[in-house]
């Protein structure tokens, strides 16, 4: 199971947060189907990041050439995610904190605080949550799709 965990540079989560803010009118909020409770979750907005931006943001992984799937999710207070895999749909997932915040996600291994510019890489099929949080806003994507 692959579970990697590093820190991307302040100046590129503010790059990601700009896009973000500058477009958010434009996403959808689809958190009524989805795991998220009390907060926002974004359809897919992979288009708005080039694949420039997306290298950087994976630290220079080779695996961002494989992101097919990219959502935003900001938090309300009290805000959290139920426990859920992605193992139907992608192999890996990635989830990018953009600020430091309460509400860790918690997985059967580990458990990781909300630190601006944190990134994990993680196997779909890790089980995961997300705790009660307080001001939390992420990236979540998906790399190498899963043809059926």
């Amino acid at each position: 199971m692959l579970f990697f965990k590093t820190k991307i540079n302040d100046s590129i989560v503010d790059k990601i947060t700009d896009i973000i803010n500058i477009n958010k009118n434009k996403f959808l909020n689809i958190s009524n189907d989805t795991k998220t409770i009390n907060g926002f979750q974004s359809n897919n907005i992979v288009s708005f990041f080039d694949e420039d931006l997306k290298k950087k943001m994976m630290d220079n992984q080779c695996l961002y050439q494989d992101i097919f799937w990219i959502h935003y999710i900001e938090y309300e207070n009290s805000g959290f995610q139920l426990e859920h895999n992605h193992s139907k749909t992608e192999e890996y997932s990635f989830i990018l904190y953009l600020n430091d915040s309460i509400g860790d996600t918690v997985f059967s291994h580990t458990r990781i605080t909300p630190e601006k510019g944190v990134l994990i890489i993680f196997d779909s099929k890790l089980s995961h949550r997300g705790a009660k949080s307080l001001n939390k806003k992420i990236l979540v994507g998906a790399i190498k799709k899963i043809l059926k």
